[in-house]
């Protein structure tokens, strides 16, 4: 058995984590940081720089996976030859993309605030873009390209705030919770109506029948992600309505029940990251696409 069929979803869902986790952390700060406490803000400048290291790291394994792939065997990660291939390669350009846009995010988080968030965007825009350089986003040209891009957005404000609120229901002093998921609530109605207008259309532009997700296995991997997506997001429609008013009214009861929601959210999550690793490294799609 090609032992990259399993490394490559892996690593790939790996990438993903690490991109959601350094660009949702930034977000994170950018959006909330104001209502933060001291704590707080040292604990999400933790969790960005600890995402975008490890994205930095698998950046670099996967551009050996390019050459694994490539040689057919695990020997060739380290043959010169095959990793000068893999690095002329488009995927191998878009790994080393990314990877570039992980070491300015490194760099930019030692640097002065007004600087840190320049370096941050540029990283972060080089981060999702480097998706959209190789693989599945080709096909439809600079509009699905630009569709991913925008999906990838919306998915990081998403994700990229569950650790964040979960450490603050772990903290002894939760009374800005409140206020934050209120917050959070608001925007998150734009950056969701962003991921879910993107990722249906550039779902269509791939597949262009909807039939196809029913009859080809990329279209029934595809459909569990969509519905792993849509019981994610009921379950945070059911927080914003529920649970997020009673944090002001019965605090103590409403924190351990809003900490289990954001567990069980993550699990989610991570279960629709390794579907998304499958659909854009082991599956092809449709023939005639």
């Amino acid at each position: 058995m090609d032992v990259w069929i399993i490394f490559n979803p892996i690593l790939k869902a790996l990438l993903y984590v690490a991109s959601f986790g350094s660009v949702g952390s930034f977000l994170f700060s950018l959006h909330f940081g104001k209502q933060l406490t001291e704590k707080q803000q040292v604990y999400c400048d933790y969790l960005a720089h600890r995402s975008t290291l490890i994205g930095a790291v698998t950046s670099l394994v996967m551009i050996l996976s390019v050459a694994g792939n490539l040689g057919g065997d695990l020997a060739s990660v380290i043959d010169l030859l095959m990793l000068q291939l893999a690095l002329e390669s488009k995927t191998g350009v878009g790994y080393s993309t990314a990877f570039a846009g992980f070491a300015v995010m490194l760099i930019a988080h030692n640097l002065k605030p007004n600087n840190k968030r320049i370096g941050l965007i540029i990283g972060s825009f080089a981060v999702f873009f480097s998706f959209t350089m190789s693989g599945h986003s080709q096909v439809g040209g600079v509009l699905t390209q630009l569709l991913l891009m925008v999906h990838l957005l919306g998915i990081a404000f998403w994700l990229g705030a569950l650790f964040p609120f979960r450490c603050i229901c772990l903290q002894p002093d939760t009374s800005n919770l409140g206020g934050l998921a209120k917050r959070f609530g608001v925007l998150a109605m734009g950056y969701v109506g962003l991921l879910l207008v993107a990722g249906f259309g550039y779902a269509y532009l791939l597949l262009g029948d909807v039939s196809l997700m029913f009859t080809t296995l990329y279209g029934n991997v595809l459909l569990i992600k969509i519905v792993l997506v849509v019981a994610l997001l009921s379950l945070a429609a059911l927080n914003k309505f529920k649970l997020v008013p009673s944090l002001e009214i019965k605090p103590s009861q409403a924190v351990r029940r809003f900490q289990s929601s954001l567990q069980f959210e993550i699990a989610l999550a991570l279960v629709i990251i390794i579907a998304a690793g499958l659909l854009t490294t082991s599956l092809t799609l449709p023939m005639g696409i």
